[in-house]
Formats: C-alpha cells, sequence, structure tokens
C-alpha cells in the first residue's frame, strides 16, 4: 500500500484550484483561494513538474477571505508550456495583511 505524500501547503489557508502552462503569454495561471479569516497580501509558489522544480513565483495584492485569485506569471527563459499538464503549484509561504506568517517564521539564533 502506497502512502501519498503529504501536502506541502497544507495549514496554508490557500487552496490552488488551477497550475497550468497555456500558449497564450503570459503562459502559468494559477488560481487559487484564500480560506484565511483575513486579508492575504503575499502568496508564494513553488511550480514543480515530474523532473523536479520548474520556478518558483510570487503573487503580491490584497487578497481578501474568500476570494478567488486567477493569475497569469512568465515561464522562466527557455521553457515551453508544452508538456506541462502534470505540474502542480506548492504554496510555500503566505504573508497576512497583519504582518504575520505561514509558515511561521523560526526564531533567529
Amino acid at each position: 500500500m502506497a502512502i501519498a505524500d503529504p501536502d506541502p501547503s497544507a495549514g496554508s489557508n490557500i487552496s490552488v484550484t488551477t497550475c497550468h502552462a497555456q500558449m497564450d503569454p503570459p503562459p502559468l495561471r494559477i488560481i487559487y483561494k484564500n480560506t484565511a479569516q483575513q486579508t492575504v497580501t503575499e502568496v508564494d509558489f513553488d511550480v514543480n513538474t515530474p523532473a523536479g522544480l520548474l520556478t518558483s513565483v510570487r503573487d503580491k495584492g490584497k487578497f481578501a477571505s474568500g476570494a478567488t485569485i486567477n493569475h497569469v506569471f512568465a515561464l522562466p527563459s527557455g521553457s515551453s508550456p508544452l508538456g506541462f499538464s502534470q505540474a502542480h503549484c506548492d504554496v510555500t509561504k503566505v504573508r497576512y495583511a497583519d504582518g504575520t506568517a505561514w509558515p511561521t517564521p523560526s526564531p533567529s539564533p
């Protein structure tokens, strides 16, 4: 019986519904929802393919609780959206309007 990898975005209060390449520029579309109780001001994503990490992107703005965000981003130079159908976007960081963040930063030594 295979055990699924844990969702690296669990606990982020961001629900990614779409992460795919398209032929229209800019070619990377990410659609996600802020499920937190407060406004989000920044979301960082790692865009992964079966071959590994393709790129990281940062989305900044004021995204209200319950809002669905539909944004497009550039792919790294030399990347083609062809064969990108198995990509997935993992949330790596969320910053909230009150200054808190997920994951909680580790205290400095």
